[in-house]
């Protein structure tokens, strides 16, 4: 068998082994990541069979998505094409896999240190202080991404009945992605029975008025339902802190998301266990020990 007929899988076959295959994972991975992920590659392979419908092997499909997408993105896609073609033949479907070893040869590009970045506690308070004086409805949202290190999705899809009654606890257990109809599980599917420190149990307090159902959200939008995190991503967060860079108050212009890095570091520099800030963010101490944890020491440069 020459290399090229190794190779070898139409477009039309392609396209239909990856309808096959997001079905067949559908039942398997958060309905968020099918929706996004799956149907973008799905999108681009129809882009694909539109504009070069006669390409017939993996090296020509590698090339054409290269010369038509970045090199990260032609190479996530690429891993998929070889998931979906690998679970392909092993379910007796093909032969053999066009895509193996293909993906392999793109570096995958490291991960920006920006991504991992903190404010630090100075900052996070003077966001905190500007937010209840310029954003006062926003204030209880930005305290408890700070305060409890949720993730977004997680913290727009909290309810009541994920709270206890005097507080003292409140249960991670979802997911409320805003370009989603429902609410599903966290993004590692991990749940956290999470204990809350006066600081929240205040918060959570404040925040609950006594006709409050128990099926209805902590942390509602302004006009009610649902909270749009990406909304206020744009409308308020970045140009407040966008404004507090320019001022000098804060170093570096960071997502709202970088609440979590800041709720972490701050923590294991507090002496909170690895072991226990991977419970309470839902995270492998792998990840904390490779991205926080060193990041929490202060380096100090002698003159020399």
């Amino acid at each position: 068998m020459t290399q090229s007929s190794k190779r070898a899988i139409s477009l039309s076959q392609l396209l239909e082994l990856w309808s096959k295959y997001t079905a067949f994972r559908a039942g398997q991975l958060a309905p968020s990541t099918i929706k996004r992920d799956y149907r973008a590659i799905e999108r681009r392979l129809i882009k694909l069979s539109t504009e070069a419908p006669d390409l017939g092997d993996a090296i020509a499909i590698r090339d054409w998505l290269l010369a038509n997408y970045s090199h990260e993105v032609t190479r996530r896609t690429l891993v998929q094409f070889n998931a979906a073609t690998k679970w392909a033949m092993n379910s007796d479907i093909i032969e053999r896999n066009p895509f193996e070893g293909v993906a392999a040869q793109m570096r995958r590009p490291r991960r920006s240190e920006r991504a991992w970045a903190a404010f630090t506690k100075a900052e996070r308070d003077i966001i905190i202080q500007e937010f209840n004086e310029y954003c006062p409805w926003g204030t209880p949202w930005v305290k408890f991404l700070f305060w409890s290190g949720c993730r977004p999705e997680e913290a727009a899809a909290l309810r009541w009945e994920h709270v206890s009654s005097n507080y003292l606890e409140m249960l991670i257990a979802e997911a409320f992605p805003v370009d989603m109809q429902e609410a599903q599980s966290t993004k590692n599917y991990r749940t956290t029975r999470y204990p809350c420190n006066s600081r929240l149990q205040n918060l959570l307090r404040s925040q609950r008025s006594p006709d409050s159902d128990r099926t209805a959200f902590v942390f509602p939008a302004r006009g009610g339902g649902r909270f749009d995190y990406h909304n206020f991503q744009t409308r308020e967060w970045r140009p407040l802190v966008t404004e507090l860079c320019d001022r000098g108050l804060v170093a570096f212009y960071l997502s709202q998301y970088h609440t979590r890095h800041t709720f972490i570091t701050e923590g294991l520099k507090a002496g909170v266990s690895v072991a226990d800030m991977a419970y309470l963010c839902r995270v492998s101490t792998t990840v904390l020990y490779r991205h926080y944890l060193d990041r929490t020491r202060a380096i100090t440069i002698p003159e020399f």
